[in-house]
């Protein structure tokens, strides 16, 4: 049934003329189809929009044109006040991806680029991710990997950092991941949840589809035992005990 849904979507996709060179392969077709419950004329709609977006957006080509992000001359400056990163792999030889998100400083973070550069480059990193991080994971594991495992530490987060910009980019960044790159997040752990998160998760839960909700994972500061079910403890860098 799932090679019936590609095929079909394919072959819709092709006699609308709306083929993304890279983005027509089996594994793409399925998670657009996830994405939808398989329904083709939904996921059909979706193809549609991500291709408008990345013709609006001027997406493709984007990482190839620039593989080092020379674009983004304050990247280090941005890593410093926006820690994120990708580390090791998981069990199942996913790419690892981390965001320090209670150590951002958020004033210093818009104060280093603009709201509109700083999502063209949230663009940028999941092109790498697509073009670099999924290929070289592939090849290590001897299969197609097209997920990836998230933690997000929460450790020291403060509510002087969850303002109006704040949201706008947060909700950018849902509409973006889930809407134009469907189905890449394997599981998302959330780790050093303070208090103030159920206020938080509060306001981010409705940004989520369901598919993507029931892939989280809450958890306080006793978070080892659960995540290195899935990272190795070795695989974790060691401000994780790594």
């Amino acid at each position: 049934q799932q090679r019936a849904a590609m095929d079909e979507l394919r072959l819709r996709i092709r006699r609308e003329n709306l083929t993304v060179e890279g983005h027509d392969d089996d594994y793409t077709l399925l998670r657009f189809l996830m994405a939808r419950d398989f329904s083709i004329d939904k996921a059909l709609s979706m193809y549609r929009d991500m291709r408008a977006w990345r013709i609006e957006n001027r997406v493709n080509g984007l990482y190839e044109s620039d593989p080092t992000g020379l674009a983004y001359p304050q990247k280090e400056q941005l890593l410093q006040v926006y820690p994120h990163f990708y580390f090791n792999t998981d069990k199942f030889g996913r790419p690892v991806y981390i965001e320090l998100l209670g150590r951002t400083d958020a004033a210093a973070l818009f104060a280093t680029i603009s709201m509109d550069d700083l999502i063209r480059y949230h663009v940028w990193t999941w092109e790498r991710y697509l073009r670099c991080y999924l290929p070289a994971c592939s090849a290590a594991a001897g299969r197609h990997i097209c997920t990836t495992t998230v933690i997000i530490d929460l450790a020291g987060l403060s509510l002087m950092n969850f303002n109006s910009s704040t949201q706008k980019l947060l909700t950018t960044f849902s509409k973006i991941d889930q809407d134009y790159y469907p189905e890449h997040l394997g599981t998302m752990f959330v780790i050093n949840t303070p208090l103030i998160f159920r206020g938080i998760w509060a306001a981010v839960q409705p940004l989520l589809q369901e598919r993507t909700r029931k892939k989280i994972v809450i958890l306080g500061s006793d978070y080892l035992p659960t995540l290195t079910q899935m990272v190795p403890i070795e695989r974790l860098p060691d401000i994780f005990g790594g």
